[in-house]
């Protein structure tokens, strides 16, 4: 799959992945266990091409290091891109984001270790937001529902 997708083709993998997530849910709801990653994606909002940089750390150590090139959008169709080859067994990962015009120590973060489910689905966006803002803002949404598609 090529880097930048158009948003049709984007949707279209996001619902494959949704599906996927059926058998994702918690057989075993006392489960301790941190999440695994079962579906990481970025999207750009922005009217301009943005670097998405994706780091994930496991007890320190980098574990998966990905940047992803995402064309501008129009204000009708967002540009994305589908992470892939990232760690699937569970743990207790730190995920970290940034885009092309920040350094690393501004990056985004989110703690696997704080979310008491199977699995865990991440899509990183990237637009402004207000009316004032002329700076685009990233934010990390996380979905832990792995009941969808069922």
């Amino acid at each position: 799959m090529t880097d930048i997708v158009r948003r049709r083709t984007f949707l279209q993998s996001i619902a494959v992945g949704l599906a996927g997530l059926g058998g994702c849910s918690a057989l075993d709801e006392s489960s301790s266990e941190a999440p695994r990653l079962v579906e990481l994606t970025a999207l750009n909002l922005d009217d301009e091409s943005h670097t998405f940089h994706i780091r994930m750390e496991l007890d320190g150590e980098t574990a998966y290091r990905e940047s992803k090139r995402v064309e501008a959008a129009s204000p009708d169709d967002p540009q994305g891109a589908v992470f892939t080859e990232y760690p699937e067994k569970p743990g207790a990962y730190t995920l970290s984001v940034w885009r092309d015009d920040q350094g690393e120590a501004e990056a985004r973060t989110l703690d696997f270790a704080a979310f008491d489910t199977e699995c865990l689905g991440v899509e990183v966006k990237l637009g402004t937001h207000g009316e004032s803002d002329d700076e685009p803002n990233l934010a990390i949404f996380q979905t832990s529902n792995c009941a969808v598609g069922q």
